[in-house]
């Protein structure tokens, strides 16, 4: 498993590599959506924090931490002082996939999505409320029922 700040790291590059501008509200989203086709397609988790569902969406503490600082303008430089990591080949890919597929979108967008009725998110809050785990198995159903949908399954 990987520290979510490298993969907002790589996020970020990716972004930058694309010509386009990523705010942390978006990078937060995306690390999630990273996190959650990851549980769906490989079987396992990408990040070892966990994902907590705040007013806004699904978020992790230490990703929000780091970038908080940029409030909603887009990230400068990549989160600092960490260790490098590795991604295998098929986690890269779904970081590809994502920042491609996601990317672009604006970060009311990606909470609209995210906030859709069904989702592991409005699940959570609702039942739980503000700041409540978001259980890896409930968002890993959640996607897993979506890629089954996408591949006629």
């Amino acid at each position: 498993m990987h520290d979510a700040r490298n993969v907002a790291n790589k996020l970020i590059a990716l972004a930058a590599s694309a010509g386009r501008e990523i705010t942390p509200l978006q990078a937060m989203k995306l690390v999630y959506y990273c996190h959650a086709w990851t549980l769906a397609l490989l079987h396992k988790p990408l990040i070892w924090q966990e994902v907590e569902a705040w007013r806004y969406g699904p978020v992790v503490q230490d990703v929000y931490r780091s970038l908080r600082r940029y409030g909603g303008e887009a990230i400068t430089h990549p989160i600092p002082n960490l260790e490098p990591e590795t991604f295998e080949d098929a986690e890269e890919d779904i970081i590809r996939q994502v920042s491609e597929k996601y990317g672009a979108l604006s970060g009311s967008r990606l909470i609209a999505m995210t906030h859709s009725p069904g989702t592991p998110w409005a699940s959570i809050w609702k039942k739980r409320g503000k700041n409540t785990v978001i259980p890896d198995p409930v968002i890993k159903r959640h996607y897993e029922k979506i890629a089954r949908q996408y591949n006629g399954s």
